[in-house]
């Protein structure tokens, strides 16, 4: 299947910005010569040669800030090293870091379900460790259960929090602390201990704290998304197992949404469906990357590049693994 390509070619925008430079300076160039060679200069002269040496500087902090303000992020999802059903999981992943290392982005977020436990997170780590750019790690529900969230922040640090890309700023969310997904063949979200409910009160707490901040950021010009493991919602029937554990169930789901509106978030960058997929819910888009492991749906082993840029935008691109098997 040929990557699918939710982006503009922004290599021709900005090679028009500096071919248009180009075609400014070679004219203030003809312009020169010719008064230089007869040796006249008149008003009109100097005000055409100002004009054109103007427009190509313009043109160039123009393309300065274009190619500047862009954030570009390349998303990982549901790695399952050390999985019975990815047999071929860490090949994988070494052939998607050598491909996103001849890219160019500003850097990486991994978006859980990234291994069967501390040694295979570890595995994960040490071939992710081999990435040109800062890798950013998300828990997923195969990382972190109701009662067991130290474990992965062991490893990887906190679960929940905010990190910043040029002009974007970065909402990390742990979502298997809105909902529990401890039991995949549950007919109903079961709730979650009341353990993991305090955990979950802290992170909604956390993401209202921002508020304030991030709105801030936003009038001046910043960009505000959010990253997180399981989609809140499904996309009009997929996936087509109508089971909890697809997705964020209430009330966690509200409350989630309501923190999410309230910071400015506009676009999620997600996972665990294993298929590459986009749709708007809520008034929000949620951007949902394949596998680089397995694929429950069928489809197509990759990963997603993102281009945010400065105007808000998220424009995704879905990568293939070329000859990449499950």
């Amino acid at each position: 299947m040929p990557n699918k390509s939710f982006d503009v070619n922004w290599t021709d925008v900005t090679s028009k910005h500096l071919a248009l430079m180009k075609a400014f300076l070679a004219q203030f160039w003809r312009d020169e010569m010719k008064i230089s060679t007869i040796g006249i200069w008149s008003a009109r002269d100097h005000v055409r040669s100002a004009c054109l040496l103007f427009m190509a500087i313009v043109t160039l902090v123009s393309f300065s800030r274009t190619a500047s303000a862009q954030a570009v992020i390349a998303q990982l999802s549901d790695i399952h090293l050390c999985s019975s059903k990815a047999p071929h999981a860490a090949i994988n992943l070494t052939s998607a870091v050598q491909m996103i290392n001849r890219m160019t982005v500003d850097s990486v977020v991994v978006s859980g379900d990234i291994g069967e436990g501390p040694t295979c997170w570890l595995q994960a780590k040490s071939i992710l460790a081999n990435l040109k750019v800062p890798v950013h790690y998300v828990p997923g529900n195969h990382d972190v259960h109701t009662l067991d969230v130290s474990v992965y922040r062991s490893i990887f640090g906190s679960d929940y929090y905010r990190f910043q890309v040029k002009n974007v700023d970065v909402i990390v969310i742990d979502s298997q602390l809105l909902g529990n997904y401890d039991n995949y063949s549950a007919t109903s979200p079961p709730p979650l201990p009341t353990y993991t409910q305090a955990l979950s009160a802290q992170m909604l707490n956390w993401m209202n704290s921002l508020v304030t901040t991030e709105q801030n950021a936003i009038a001046a010009g910043r960009v505000v998304i959010a990253v997180q493991h399981i989609p809140v919602a499904r996309d009009y029937g997929f996936p087509p197992d109508t089971k909890p554990y697809w997705i964020i169930s209430d009330p966690y789901r509200t409350r989630e949404m309501n923190a999410l509106h309230a910071l400015g978030v506009k676009n999620v960058l997600a996972g665990h469906w294993h298929s590459a997929n986009i749709f708007d819910w809520g008034n929000i888009t949620w951007h949902v990357a394949p596998s680089t492991s397995c694929l429950p749906w069928g489809g197509t082993l990759g990963f997603a590049v993102h281009t945010i840029t400065a105007a808000g935008n998220v424009l995704t691109e879905f990568v293939d693994l070329p000859n990449a098997v499950p």
